[in-house]
């Protein structure tokens, strides 16, 4: 997990309508429509679950310590999803106890290492890394109006991406997938096509989930021109110049989607 700094998520809390406002336009669903695509649960049962589960968001101070406006801003994006939650005023074990005394059913925390939402209720423990790439991969499903039988390339194959092409593959569509990592690249499942040169394979696919940590590795010549890219990856990948020309089909977030659709895997 990319771990955020305060700067990542300043400001964003206020301009959550307007966010999600962009990411309509850009693939006709809303924040609760991509969650509940990622989630593969209806719009119907996620109002259900809103109307019987309370959730809590615990601050936890371990390793580098509390990330400022990190949990009031996962806590606002469950109540844009018509959820109840609540930061605890406690910290860490006292938080988590805080949070299961008021009778919050789903736990939401994070340190350094790991980022999960706990659904007391049926033990179900949702991590960041999967709700986000499956998040993202239905974000980008939304912009293409679907990718059944088209191609699409995942690049990095970490938690994140390989969550991204589970969510794919499930969708119909053909994954390939470029990782540096010789290991993970191993990792890959039989219908998955591996590409060994990033650069060759950007050329090819208009279709693009950038998963990777590293920032501003792409420019607008390595893309094709109809290039679509979901990029939950923190920095993003694009350059400025690549960014401006794509802009109007780059979806990318620090926890926008990747809140959204833990929230709506952990109550599906």
């Amino acid at each position: 997990m990319t771990r955020l700094v305060e700067n990542d998520i300043a400001g964003l809390e206020r301009e959550l309508d307007v966010y999600e406002e962009e990411l309509l336009k850009k693939t006709g669903l809303n924040l609760s429509e991509v969650a509940c695509a990622g989630g593969n649960i209806t719009i119907h049962d996620l109002r259900k679950a809103a109307q019987s589960y309370r959730v809590a968001v615990v601050p936890i101070t371990s390793g580098e310590g509390v990330i400022g406006g990190f949990t009031q801003f996962v806590a606002s994006i469950i109540r844009k999803m018509g959820f109840q939650a609540t930061v605890t005023e406690e910290t860490d074990v006292a938080g988590f106890y805080e949070g299961v005394c008021q009778e919050n059913e789903i736990i939401f925390m994070a340190d350094d290492k790991k980022f999960i939402a706990l659904n007391l209720r049926t033990k179900k423990v949702i991590d960041n890394g999967y709700g986000t790439g499956r998040g993202f991969g239905a974000a980008l499903a939304g912009m293409a109006d679907g990718l059944a039988g088209r191609e699409v390339l995942v690049i990095g194959f970490g938690p994140v991406g390989s969550s991204a092409a589970e969510y794919l593959l499930e969708s119909g569509a053909k994954v390939a997938v470029y990782d540096q990592n010789e290991l993970r690249m191993k990792e890959t499942k039989k219908d998955m096509k591996q590409e060994p040169n990033l650069k060759q394979a950007l050329k090819i696919y208009d279709f693009l989930i950038d998963a990777t940590p590293e920032g501003e590795f792409i420019s607008p010549e390595d893309l094709t021109d109809q290039a679509m890219i979901a990029a939950p990856g923190i920095p993003l990948g694009l350059n400025a110049q690549a960014f401006e020309k794509y802009k109007d089909r780059v979806i990318h977030d620090p926890l926008q989607i990747g809140v959204a659709t833990m929230l709506a895997l952990a109550v599906g």
